[in-house]
């Protein structure tokens, strides 16, 4: 799978994409790309520093769903809820410390959902 590089589980760090870096990995996991995890906001959620999340690419994910996005510039891996009747789309981290990033009217043109995550991996 192709490691694209960082995603934060945090603040949003910038997204820069390494296509060189590749992960080994059961050939039943669904999904296109591989991230690796910096930070703590999405402990509560068995996603810790240093993991590699995999994600499985889709433009958009079930609320509650755990996924990869993209805002203007910068990637960060959230729970996802969108509120279609307030065009409101709130990105809640699975740790306490960290404030939901909350999202409406046209500051949405700017989000990209990249996908779904799937599965991690994790060294010992």
């Amino acid at each position: 799978f192709p490691l694209l590089g960082e995603i934060a589980c945090g603040e949003p760090i910038y997204a820069d994409e390494d296509h060189e870096s590749y992960v080994s990995a059961d050939a039943d996991i669904r999904a296109d790309f591989c991230l690796k995890a910096k930070g703590d906001s999405m402990i509560n959620a068995d996603i810790h520093d240093g993991d590699v999340v995999f994600i499985r690419s889709q433009s958009m994910v079930e609320n509650g769903e755990i996924a990869a996005v993209i805002i203007e510039d910068e990637a960060t891996l959230k729970r996802v809820y969108y509120d279609r009747e307030n065009n409101r789309l709130q990105l809640i981290a699975e740790n306490p410390r960290y404030a939901p990033l909350v999202y409406t009217g046209e500051e949405l043109n700017y989000i990209r959902i990249l996908g779904k995550a799937v599965t991690l991996m994790r060294e010992l």
